[in-house]
């Protein structure tokens, strides 16, 4: 009977704390809607994945005022924007990433047979410094220490997709513009738990915001269902162009942010 008992208030105890972390979530501020990135820098003559000045540069004529890049580092423990992809870059490098002077020397080559400017963190801290509207995305690189190094005038305009919830407390923690946790490191679970570790420590974050993919999004019901029903707010990859995006931010209300491969003027 005791054991009932316990049982029986465990599980209450267990959906009151549901329910309030629910509440508590479903009255939270929330993030900008419907905001547009540039997936990969954007789409460039028809190509994805460049990462290139041109890409970007396109990106910005455009009006985008959010540009994600491919964030790897070097073999030198150097930041480049590189996204290996055979169906859309001509370019071999010696090794993945490329070395840094391997990288500058080699224009991007596209299978449309035109020359991409690569870019490097130098250059990176160009484009952004000269367009002080602009939201840097990251994706692939979480570590703060690295981002913090290299690119230190960008901080309070870096939002940082996090591949452990570890990293999204750092990137938190280090006062970076925003974190969002990765689709490797999300779950119910992880998201429930670090929920109530925030209502007992003001030190350890809430997830304000995650980052999925569509694919993932459909395919799998219990992240779609708790997405849904706790409102959390997605960075969602990837639409086709922005009319698409504009079709998903309609039909995913959760879908705050929204990566697109194809930009238009």
């Amino acid at each position: 009977m005791k054991k009932k008992i316990f049982l029986y208030s465990l599980g209450i105890l267990v959906l009151l704390a549901g329910a309030l972390l629910i509440y508590v979530r479903a009255n939270e501020p929330a993030v900008p809607e419907h905001v547009i990135i540039a997936h990969a820098g954007g789409n460039i003559d028809s190509l994805t994945y460049t990462n290139s000045r041109e890409a970007v540069e396109h990106a910005i004529a455009s009006g985008i005022k959010f540009i994600e890049l491919d964030i790897v580092i070097s073999p030198e423990g150097e930041p480049l924007a590189f996204h290996s992809s055979d169906d859309m870059i001509d370019t071999i490098y010696s090794c993945d990433p490329p070395h840094m002077s391997e990288f500058i020397a080699t224009p991007l080559r596209g299978r449309n047979g035109k020359a991409y400017t690569p870019l490097t963190w130098r250059e990176i801290n160009e484009i952004f410094l000269s367009h002080p509207d602009l939201i840097f995305v990251v994706d692939k690189t979480d570590d703060p220490a690295i981002l913090e190094k290299f690119f230190p005038k960008l901080k309070g305009r870096m939002i940082v997709e996090c591949f452990s919830m570890q990293r999204y407390k750092e990137i938190t923690d280090a006062g970076f513009k925003q974190a969002m946790l990765s689709e490797e490191a999300f779950s119910p679970g992880a998201v429930i738990w670090q929920d109530i570790k925030h209502l007992f420590c003001s030190d350890e974050p809430r997830v304000e915001m995650v980052a999925l993919g569509r694919d993932t999004y459909n395919k799998s019901r219990s992240k779609r269902w708790f997405i849904k029903l706790c409102n959390i707010p997605m960075a969602m990859w990837s639409a086709a162009d922005t009319n698409h995006a504009n079709e998903l931010f309609n039909k995913i209300p959760q879908a705050r942010m929204l990566y697109t491969n194809e930009v238009k003027r």
